[in-house]
C-alpha cells in the first residue's frame, strides 16, 4: 500500500507538471499571435488560467471593443471640427453672416460629408425625429440633438443650452444654416426637418408625442395642448383628470428628483405626484418602492393606510411574540411621520414603535424617556 500511494503521487506531480507545461506553451503561443491586441492577450490568458467561460471573455471583449469604437468615432469627429472645413451655404455666407474661417471649431470636412447619410463620424439620434443636426453653442461640434450632446460629453463639461443655439446643419446637403425649419438651399430636397419646430426651445421633433410650446413653463411639453393645464404653484402642466384633484406646493417640480438628482423641470422623464404632494421621476418611484415604502422627503408612507393596514397589523403580532428581555426594556416618546402626532411614554421594540393614533409604524424616537424595571 505504501508503494502504491508512492506511484500515485509521483503520477500525480507527473499530470501536474505536465498541465503546467501545457499552460506555459499555450501562454506562449498567445502571446506571440501578433494579430492580438494587449487586451485580448490578457483575456485569453485570463481564461486560460482560471477556466472562464469563452463566451464570457468573448462577450466582454466585443463589449470593449464597442466601447473603443465609439471613442474613435467621436475623436474623429472632434479633429474634424480642429479642420475647419465646411461646406458653405449656397449664399457664401456660411449659415451665420460670415465666413467659415470665422468658425474654426465648426466641422462638417468634405471627408465626412457622406458619413451623415449612413456613416458613423456623427452617432445617429435616437432621440427625436428629424432631418437635421445641431452645432453645439459650447463646443463647437455637431450632434444629432441636445440629449446626444449631453451623453456623449457628461465627462467633459456640463449640458448645452438649447437656447443658445444659433446653428443647424441639413442631413441632406450638409449645408450650415441658421436655426429655422426650412433648409436654406434651394436645391436640397428637404422641405422640412422635423413636423414640429419650436423657435423658442430651438425643437425638432415628430407629431405622434403631441409637442405643444409652455409659455408658462418656457419649454415644450409632449402629450397634447388639451389634455394639460398650467398650475402656476406647481409650476408644471398637470394632466386635465388630476388637475381638480393634485396636491399643490410651491414651485414642486422646480427642484431636484430626491433620488437621482435631474431637474425635474426640464427632465424628459415623466414625474409622479406621491400622496404627500412631493414629486418624483416615476421611473425612480419604481426603483423606491422595491425597499423602502417612504417619501424620500418628507418620510411619509406612500401606500395608502388601508393598504399597509395587514403589514401594520402582522408587524404588531411579531412584537407580541417577541416580548423585549427586561435589560432592554424602555421607555420611548416618538413622532409618527404619517399623521404627525406625538406619543409619549411607549414601550420601545427593536421592530418599531406602533402610532396610537394611526397605527402605523412609521415612527422615529424623538426620546427615551427611563428603562422599565
Amino acid at each position: 500500500m505504501e508503494g502504491s500511494n508512492s506511484r500515485d503521487t509521483n503520477n500525480t506531480h507527473n499530470d501536474e507538471h505536465e498541465a503546467t507545461t501545457a499552460k506555459r506553451r499555450a501562454i506562449q503561443q498567445i502571446l506571440s499571435q501578433s494579430s492580438l491586441t494587449e487586451r485580448q492577450r490578457s483575456l485569453q490568458i485570463q481564461q486560460l488560467m482560471n477556466g472562464s467561460n469563452p463566451r464570457t471573455i468573448l462577450s466582454q471583449l466585443q463589449q470593449e471593443q464597442q466601447n473603443q469604437s465609439l471613442q474613435q468615432q467621436q475623436q474623429q469627429l472632434q479633429q474634424m471640427t480642429l479642420s475647419n472645413e465646411i461646406r458653405p451655404d449656397p449664399n457664401g455666407t456660411g449659415g451665420g453672416g460670415s465666413s467659415s474661417s470665422s468658425h474654426p471649431g465648426m466641422p462638417l470636412g468634405a471627408s465626412i460629408i457622406s458619413s451623415f447619410a449612413g456613416g458613423g463620424t456623427v452617432l445617429p439620434c435616437v432621440h427625436y425625429e428629424r432631418k437635421c443636426l445641431m452645432v453645439a453653442p459650447c463646443c463647437r461640434n455637431v450632434y444629432g440633438c441636445r440629449v446626444c450632446h449631453d451623453e456623449l460629453t457628461q465627462e467633459e463639461h456640463g449640458p448645452m443650452d438649447r437656447t443658445k443655439v444659433t446653428e443647424i446643419v441639413c442631413k441632406e446637403c450638409h449645408t450650415r444654416q441658421p436655426c429655422s425649419n426650412q433648409c436654406i438651399n434651394s436645391s436640397c430636397a428637404v422641405t422640412e426637418f422635423a413636423e414640429y419646430h419650436c423657435d423658442k426651445c430651438n425643437l425638432w421633433m415628430g407629431l405622434e408625442k403631441r409637442p405643444f410650446h409652455c409659455k408658462e413653463c418656457g419649454i415644450c411639453r409632449v402629450g397634447g395642448r388639451e389634455q394639460y393645464r398650467h398650475c402656476d404653484v406647481c409650476s408644471m402642466c398637470i394632466h386635465v383628470d388630476t388637475f381638480e384633484t393634485h396636491i399643490c406646493l410651491k414651485d414642486k417640480y422646480k427642484n431636484q428628483c430626491p433620488v437621482c438628482r435631474e431637474d425635474m423641470h426640464t427632465s424628459r422623464h415623466a414625474p409622479q405626484d406621491l400622496p404627500c404632494g412631493h414629486a418624483i421621476h416615476a421611473h425612480c418611484f419604481r426603483k423606491l418602492a422595491g425597499f423602502d415604502y417612504r417619501c424620500p422627503v418628507c418620510k411619509k408612507t406612500v401606500v395608502s393606510q388601508t393598504s399597509m393596514a395587514a403589514a401594520w397589523e402582522a408587524r404588531a403580532m411579531d412584537i407580541q411574540s417577541q416580548p423585549m428581555p427586561s435589560d432592554l426594556a424602555r421607555n420611548v416618546n416618538i413622532m409618527c411621520y404619517d399623521c404627525e402626532g406625538k406619543s409619549q411614554k411607549l414601550p420601545w421594540h427593536f421592530l418599531g414603535v406602533q402610532c396610537p393614533q394611526c397605527m402605523s409604524f412609521n415612527t422615529v424616537v424623538e426620546e427615551i424617556v427611563n428603562h422599565q424595571s
